[in-house]
């Protein structure tokens, strides 16, 4: 999961998501980040309150791209920690058949949970970015709707 906004001059920040849900409504999104990797994202985010979150699948290359607005950060509780710490067991699983050891996930993305930021969006667009002829088509977004 990657994670973007911009400064006020649209200078792009990135950051990578560590873990994600959607309220039951689907009216908003949050993603969790580890501040000590992200502090240009946040900065950014508080700044124009916008965010892109792009989800990929590392072994289809299958990609989602959220954006939205409104967004609001709060610390993170020990469910987001539970979370994140599921969310990087799966990551771990899928790469590993690509190589990736579950101990390597757990070096380059784990972080003390102190450090862990919830980011709270409206989704606006959603868009189908895996890579191919139809990358960049908008999805309809559907508050409740089951997919």
């Amino acid at each position: 999961m990657t994670l973007a906004s911009r400064n006020d001059r649209f200078v792009p920040s990135i950051a990578k998501g560590v873990g994600c849900r959607v309220s039951p409504g689907r009216d908003q999104v949050t993603v969790l980040v580890f501040a000590n990797g992200a502090e240009a994202l946040l900065r950014d985010v508080a700044h124009c309150s916008k965010l892109a979150a792009v989800f990929s699948r590392p072994s289809t290359n299958r990609t989602l791209q959220i954006k939205g607005s409104d967004v609001a950060t709060a610390p993170a509780g020990p469910a987001d920690v539970a979370l994140t710490r599921r969310y990087l067991a799966l990551f771990a699983e899928e790469l590993r058949p690509l190589g990736w050891s579950a101990d390597y996930v757990h070096d380059v993305f784990w972080h003390d949970p102190v450090h862990l930021v919830a980011l709270h969006f409206a989704p606006e667009g959603a868009f189908q970015q895996t890579p191919g002829p139809g990358a960049g088509t908008a999805l309809r977004l559907e508050p409740g709707a089951s997919r």
